[in-house]
C-alpha cells in the first residue's frame, strides 16, 4: 500500500521569480504549516541522497504554493458624505485647474482667479471637473489593462508527490511533473490585436464624452447669455411701456382717447411684467445649468463675468458647404471611427475562435524515484478536437463581425442625416435672422422719421414711445432668432464633433486631472 502527499503549484516563468518565491518559502514554511525538519529526514543509510533532493523540492514547492505575492491589496473605501463635501467645494477658482489648465492644456491666464470666462475657459474648466469625463477616463484605463491581460501567457505548472511504502516506511518513493502550455495557432496574438482595438474604442469614446460635455457648456452658455440679453430687453421695454401707459392716462384725463385704450395698455404693461419676471427666472435657471455642465455648484460660478464677443454674429451658411462637411463628417466623427475600431476588435475575436479549433500542447517532463530506481519521462498532451471543432463560438463570432460591420453603416447614414438636417435648420434659422434684422432697421428708421416730427412740433410723445416701443419689440425678436441660429449652429457643430469657429474650443488634454 502506497500513501502519497501531493502538492500542486503554478509556477512563475522566469528564474528570478523562483528565486524570490524560494526565499520567501525558506521563511514562511515553518509557520504556515507546522512542518519540522525531522519530518523531511529518512534514515541515513537508506538512499542517502534522494531524501535531501527530495526535501529540498518539498521546501520549494510548498514555499511556492505559500508565496510572496507581487501585489498587496489595497483599499480604497468610497464614503458619500465626504464625496459631496468635495463636490459642493469646487470652484472656478481652485488653484488646481490653474495649474492643470497650465501645465496639460497649455493655458496660461494673465491672473487668477479669472474675473471674464469664455467658452474656450470654460470647456477647459468642464474637462477638469465634469464626472463624465471621469467615468470615460476609468473605462479606458480598464481597456488599456486587457491588453496586459491578454498578452499574458499561460504559466506552467509543477506537481510534487512525496511518500512511502508500508509496511517498510524507509521505502521512500516520488514522483515531480512539470507542465508548459504551448499556445498554437497565434491564439495569443489574436487576443492582444483584440483588447488593442476595445482600447483605441475605448480612447475614441473618450474624445466622444469631451465633445458632448463641451456641447452641453456651449448650449447652456448660449442660453445663459442669450437670457442676460432679454432681461435687459425686457426691463427697457419695461420703462417704455410704463412711459406710454402714464401719457395715455394723461389723453384719458383730458378726454382725448376713450378708457378702452388706456386699459389695453394696462393690459399689455401688466403681460410685460410677467414676461420680465419669468426671463430673470430663466437668467438663474441657465446660470445653474451652465454650472452643472461643467461639473460645479452654482455657487462655485457666481460673480463670474461669462463673455462670448461673436455671440450675436453667426456664419452665413455659404461659409459651410454641405457636400465637404457631409464628407468630413463620415470620415472623421469619434462615434464612425469608434465603431470602425470595434469592427477591428470583432474582426480579431473571429480570428481567435477559428485559432481555437487548434489545440494547445502541454510539453511535460516528469522524473520519479522509486526503489532505487530513477525514472525520467517526456510527455506531450493536447486535446482532440474530436467532438467538435468549435463550430459554435466560430459563428457567434462571425454573427457578431456582421452586426458590428451593419452598426458602422447605420452610423454613417446616421451621420448624413444629422449632417444635413442640421444644415437645414441653421439655413431656416439664419434666414430668419436676416428678416428680423430687416425689421428692426426699417423700424429704427421710422423710429428716427417720429422723433424728427416731434423736434418739428408736428406730433406729439406718445407716437414717439409707441415707436420706440415697436422697435424695442422687434429686436426681441431679433434677439430670439439670433438664440436659435445660434442653437443651431451647435447643431450642425454636434454633427462634425468639431467647432465651426477654429480656436474657440481647446482639445481634450491627455493629462488626467485626477
Amino acid at each position: 500500500m502506497t500513501i502519497i502527499e501531493s502538492f500542486h503549484y503554478v509556477a512563475p516563468t522566469s528564474l528570478g521569480r523562483m528565486a524570490r518565491y524560494l526565499q520567501c518559502a525558506t521563511a514562511s514554511i515553518l509557520h504556515r504549516f507546522g512542518l519540522r525538519p525531522r519530518k523531511l529526514a529518512f534514515h541515513r543509510h537508506h538512499h542517502s541522497g534522494v531524501p535531501i533532493v527530495a526535501s529540498t523540492v518539498l521546501l520549494t514547492t510548498v514555499g511556492l504554493l505559500s508565496g510572496c505575492a507581487h501585489y498587496k491589496y489595497h483599499p480604497a473605501p468610497l464614503s458619500p458624505p465626504a464625496l459631496s463635501q468635495v463636490l459642493e467645494a469646487r470652484s472656478l477658482d481652485d488653484p488646481d485647474l490653474r495649474a492643470w489648465m497650465d501645465h496639460s492644456a497649455g493655458f496660461k491666464p494673465s491672473s487668477w482667479p479669472m474675473r471674464e470666462w469664455d467658452l474656450n475657459s470654460l470647456t477647459l474648466a468642464a474637462f477638469y471637473f465634469n464626472p463624465d469625463l471621469d467615468v470615460a477616463r476609468a473605462n479606458a484605463a480598464a481597456a488599456d489593462a486587457a491588453i496586459t491581460t491578454a498578452a499574458a501567457k499561460p504559466n506552467p505548472s509543477v506537481s510534487f508527490a512525496p511518500g512511502y511504502q508500508t509496511p517498510n516506511p524507509t521505502q521512500f518513493i516520488t514522483s515531480f511533473d512539470f507542465s508548459l502550455p504551448i499556445e498554437t495557432a497565434g491564439k495569443r496574438g489574436y487576443r492582444i490585436a483584440n483588447a488593442t482595438q476595445l482600447s483605441k474604442a475605448s480612447r475614441l469614446q473618450l474624445g466622444q464624452t469631451a465633445w458632448v460635455v463641451r456641447s452641453r457648456v456651449r448650449a447652456t452658455l448660449v442660453d445663459y447669455l442669450f437670457a442676460v440679453q432679454a432681461a435687459e430687453l425686457l426691463r427697457r421695454e419695461e420703462g417704455l411701456r410704463n412711459a406710454y401707459v402714464e401719457l395715455t392716462e394723461r389723453r384719458f384725463r383730458a378726454g382725448e382717447i376713450p378708457l378702452p385704450d388706456v386699459t389695453a395698455a394696462r393690459i399689455d404693461q401688466t403681460a410685460l411684467r410677467l414676461t420680465l419676471r419669468n426671463a430673470e427666472g430663466q437668467v438663474h435657471t441657465t446660470h445653474v445649468a451652465l454650472a452643472a455642465a461643467i461639473g460645479i455648484p452654482d455657487s462655485g460660478l457666481a460673480g463670474k463675468s461669462l463673455i462670448w464677443p461673436e455671440i450675436n454674429r453667426p456664419p452665413a451658411p455659404a461659409s459651410l458647404p454641405a457636400r465637404s462637411l457631409r464628407s468630413e463628417a463620415i470620415q472623421n466623427r469619434l462615434d464612425v471611427q469608434r465603431a470602425l475600431a470595434q469592427y477591428e476588435a470583432a474582426q480579431a475575436a473571429l480570428q481567435l475562435e477559428v485559432a481555437r479549433q487548434y489545440p494547445d500542447i502541454n510539453l511535460g517532463p516528469a522524473y520519479a524515484y522509486e526503489e532505487g530506481s530513477n525514472f525520467i519521462s517526456l510527455s506531450l498532451s493536447a486535446v482532440l478536437p474530436l467532438r467538435n471543432r468549435n463550430e459554435g463560438p466560430i459563428a457567434e463570432a462571425e454573427a457578431q463581425r456582421k452586426v458590428v460591420g451593419a452598426q458602422l453603416l447605420a452610423m454613417q447614414s446616421t451621420v448624413i442625416a444629422d449632417t444635413d438636417r442640421s444644415l437645414g435648420q441653421y439655413t431656416a434659422a439664419y434666414t430668419t435672422l436676416g428678416e428680423a434684422e430687416r425689421s428692426v432697421n426699417q423700424l429704427q428708421e421710422q423710429q428716427r422719421a417720429t422723433i424728427r416730427i416731434l423736434q418739428s412740433g408736428e406730433t406729439e410723445q406718445l407716437t414717439v414711445t409707441a415707436a420706440e416701443l415697436q422697435t424695442t419689440v422687434a429686436e426681441r425678436a431679433r434677439l430670439d432668432a439670433i438664440h436659435q441660429a445660434q442653437l443651431s449652429l451647435g447643431l450642425v457643430e454636434d454633427a462634425l464633433q468639431r467647432p465651426i469657429s477654429p480656436g474657440t474650443t481647446q482639445p481634450l488634454p491627455s493629462g488626467a486631472p485626477r
